[in-house]
């Protein structure tokens, strides 16, 4: 079976040097400075470098892309380095920067710029270290990708002509656990380093099966209905050993979508009655769910916020599907405010803990949590898309 796959040029947006993104033509460098937002005008001795940052920056909240701004970022290249400046009093910096390839070097050029131009802000890296797997019918069945903020590089993974959906990265991003019925005709887990080995079965326990979420240490853990209740389990990282830790309490109530806290000690999960699901919280060593009041009777798909504590993204629905955060320490809950009226779920956070990688309609978007801004990421010849997860060392 052929793995990792890469897409044909016609899913590259290096070709289209403004990607279609809206760009600012009239700016107010100070008042949107105010807002904490810069608007930057970007330099690029090479082409094709220029084009994948500004594809990049442009999903950045605090970021605004305009050819007449003042604020002029400026990138030199050579082979695979890049001098990365700004001399604009307000944003001046200087960074050099080296990668591996052309890919990795537009990531760690967009982060140089993000940090440098976001000083006062104290903004984090976003891009290099973020890497997104996801469910596309590119091909007319469900098989499973792997992409990046630039979107210089899209991959195919699996190439079963089933349906592969759930697609979670183990805790070092070396693998990708996801779930297929093509061998046995029954959900099952496996698992793919993407680079040719054949995926392989790692939890062989029949029953409807969750998404499985790679812990710290490396455990999984997913929602199972092997012992006739959707329960939560936990399995090696070969998924050795599965072992039943929450417990549903009737065949009514549904318990799925676990997603480990950073440190490893508590699960967030979705669960409640049918057609009524709500956020809880619990030992990822069992025991007891703790209710988390969202102020919604629908709210599903947790994940913890890799950077600022005890924060939670969440999906709601209130008329359509939105994005909302719980804080666990204060216990308010805010909701994303976007100006973009397509719903979005199914978010999954990206290494800076502001952005968020979500599904809106039929493509993948990035959402600043901050802002609110929605950026879409998956193009449209990439076909429906669904199901995304962000790997970043500072989730595990």
């Amino acid at each position: 079976m052929r793995l990792l796959v890469l897409l044909a040029a016609c899913l590259s947006v290096a070709t289209a040097p403004l990607f279609g993104q809206k760009v600012v033509v009239n700016d107010d460098i100070a008042a949107l400075a105010a807002k904490g937002v810069v608007a930057v005008a970007i330099v690029s001795d090479d082409a094709t470098l220029g084009s994948l940052v500004q594809f990049a920056l442009s999903a950045h909240g605090a970021i605004q892309v305009s050819p007449t701004s003042s604020v002029k970022l400026r990138i030199g290249r050579t082979a695979n380095t890049a001098v990365v400046a700004c001399d604009s009093p307000a944003y001046a910096f200087t960074a050099n920067v080296e990668a591996r390839d052309e890919d990795q070097l537009a990531l760690k050029v967009a982060d140089a710029a993000v940090v440098g131009l976001g000083r006062r802000w104290q903004l984090k890296p976003l891009y290099a270290d973020t890497k997104v797997t996801f469910v596309s019918r590119y091909t007319g069945h469900a098989e499973i990708y792997v992409t990046n903020l630039a979107r210089s590089k899209t991959l195919r993974l699996t190439n079963y002509r089933n349906t592969s959906y759930g697609p979670r990265w183990s805790a070092d991003g070396t693998r990708v656990y996801f779930i297929s019925s093509f061998r046995s005709n029954f959900p099952e887990i496996f698992s793919t380093n993407g680079i040719g080995e054949a995926a392989k079965v790692i939890v062989n326990v029949r029953g409807a099966l969750g998404a499985a979420s790679s812990g710290p240490d490396g455990r999984i853990a997913f929602a199972s209905s092997n012992k006739e209740t959707m329960d939560i389990f936990v399995a090696g990282p070969q998924g050795q050993t599965p072992t039943r830790v929450i417990k549903a309490p009737n065949k009514q109530w549904v318990n799925t979508d676990p997603a480990w806290s950073p440190d490893g000690s508590r699960f967030a999960l979705t669960g409640g009655p049918t057609g009524r699901p709500g956020i809880y919280v619990a030992n990822a060593a069992g025991g007891s769910l703790q209710p988390v009041a969202t102020g919604f009777s629908y709210s599903t798909e947790p994940r913890w916020n890799p950077v600022v504590p005890n924060q939670l993204v969440f999906t709601y629905q209130s008329g359509g599907l939105r994005l909302g955060l719980i804080d666990l320490g204060a216990g308010s809950v805010r909701p994303i405010e976007t100006a973009s009226p397509a719903p979005l779920a199914h978010a999954s956070w990206c290494a800076d803990g502001r952005h968020l990688v979500a599904a809106q309609g039929e493509w993948l978007a990035v959402v600043d949590s901050v802002t609110g801004k929605v950026t879409r990421l998956t193009p449209a010849n990439l076909g429906r898309c669904s199901e995304p997860d962000c790997w970043t060392p500072r989730a595990r």
